[in-house]
């Protein structure tokens, strides 16, 4: 079978996991209302989490977790192979719950970090009604800040974009990254990670996608396919 129609049937059936946790993604009136902000602004957009978490969670959750999903793909079968993963600036779970899903691992240990309890609290309440292999821990903590192990996976979904300030302090790179990173972000703020990555880091992969979103989810979602940038990088010695 062919890599696309892998892929394809991967997200097919992450859709169904998807609408399991349906009643944190089915958008309400400020969920539809901040959708509509953001996409008729087209830019770099920084939210305030405090105010508007479950908002942001029923516009962008499910489209910002079949993105991570398609950037997983790539990994392929390395995917279950990482048993230590932290989910820097997890929010409400996007990207642990995709990765959580691909890597169908019981022996996975996943550490969410995020600033906001609110989304925090999301998280929680979406691993729990996945209810996907692994062990999952979520914590406050104000990031950038020393994780104080290096995971076997650092990743990452629009947490740089909002600290533009970490990729270019070398020593704060460092804080944040395990032996390996994968970001899933903007086009601009990857471009600007590649090409100036510190010292001890060197890329592995670069990719760029379009994930077509399931046709059962198009009412969540809004839209029929999301491009997808992402980028992995590992220690040049760990």
């Amino acid at each position: 079978m062919a890599c696309t129609d892998v892929q394809a049937r991967t997200i097919e059936e992450f859709a169904e996991i998807l609408l399991k946790c349906n009643h944190l993604y089915h958008p309400s009136s400020d969920s539809i209302a901040l959708r509509n902000a953001v996409e008729s602004r087209r830019q770099i957009e920084i939210f305030d989490y405090s105010s508007s978490a479950d908002a942001f969670t029923r516009a962008f959750g499910m489209r910002n977790s079949l993105k991570c999903l398609q950037a997983l793909t790539n990994l392929k079968a390395a995917v279950h192979g990482y048993k230590n993963v932290c989910d820097l600036g997890c929010g409400s779970g996007a990207f642990s719950l995709a990765f959580a899903y691909l890597a169908d691992n019981p022996g996975l240990e996943l550490h969410g970090l995020d600033v906001s309890a609110h989304q925090l609290s999301l998280a929680r309440e979406l691993m729990s009604a996945a209810e996907l292999p692994g062990r999952f821990q979520f914590e406050q903590r104000n990031l950038p800040a020393r994780i104080g192990y290096h995971p076997d996976l650092t990743i990452s979904s629009y947490w740089f974009c909002e600290n533009e300030h970490v990729i270019s302090d070398p020593a704060l790179f460092d804080l944040m990254v395990g032996r390996e990173l994968l970001i899933v972000d903007y086009e601009k703020i990857i471009d600007r990670i590649a090409t100036g990555l510190p010292d001890g880091f060197h890329i592995l992969a670069r990719y760029s996608a379009h994930v077509e979103i399931p046709a059962a989810l198009t009412d969540f979602v809004a839209q029929e396919r999301a491009s997808v940038y992402s980028l992995h990088i590992g220690r040049t010695s760990d």
